[in-house]
């Protein structure tokens, strides 16, 4: 029911936004017609993120996954991430702090990709426009520890592992949209590369999300 709600609510946008640039979009200023197509983008990437959740969930928790691991350095994992969501952080300042002797992880690109988008998602939907989202990583041999930290509201009361449940949201009473496998998705990820993710109070506010994987061959 969740996820069938978070599918409906994203297309129904998208067919209103579609049919009125169908039926209007000459009589409608340029500035109206940009908000129309910006709400058709946002509105399917919303669409796109959660079946990845999806089908990332359902795959990693058949046991029928071949993780396609090769040592990567996490600069290059976090700029494929920065790249796939730039639309989605122009509102918050990022901040990269990655020492240069920092060893390669040995992952699924793909995957950890999305374990990245998926923090950075979060961080941009529930932190106001201007506020910083940093993402660190330091050396912890035999593992590399990555964290993704943002000045949002911080995280809510209870049990923060809670958070890494399905269709669990951070904030019941948020207008933000999601069904709550974000999170979910990350710890299927990371626990499948023998790693660990966990979330604790940010150091300025907000919230902290750190991960770890092993460190490549050299």
């Amino acid at each position: 029911a969740s996820i069938s709600h978070d599918l409906r609510t994203p297309l129904a946008v998208i067919a209103g936004a579609a049919s009125t640039l169908s039926r209007h979009g000459s009589a409608l200023d340029p500035a109206d017609r940009q908000a129309l197509a910006q709400s058709i983008e946002d509105q399917a990437h919303e669409m796109s993120n959660l079946i990845s959740n999806v089908l990332d969930l359902t795959r990693l928790e058949s046991g029928r996954v071949e993780l396609q691991c090769d040592t990567h350095s996490v600069e290059d994992l976090v700029g494929a991430a920065l790249h796939r969501l730039e639309p989605r952080l122009q509102r918050n300042p990022v901040s990269i702090e990655l020492p240069e002797d920092l060893p390669g992880v040995n992952v699924d690109p793909v995957l950890v990709s999305q374990v990245l988008a998926n923090l950075l998602d979060n961080a941009a939907k529930y932190t106001p426009a201007g506020t910083r989202i940093r993402i660190a990583a330091v050396a912890d041999a035999p593992m590399v520890r990555v964290v993704v930290e943002d000045e949002g509201p911080g995280l809510p009361p209870g049990d923060p592992r809670l958070l890494f449940e399905k269709f669990q949201r951070g904030r019941q009473e948020s207008a933000v949209v999601g069904a709550g496998l974000g999170l979910a998705s990350c710890r299927a990820i990371v626990s499948a590369h023998g790693g660990e993710i966990t979330a604790w109070p940010g150091t300025h506010g907000g919230a902290r999300f750190e991960f770890t994987f092993s460190v490549g061959q050299a």
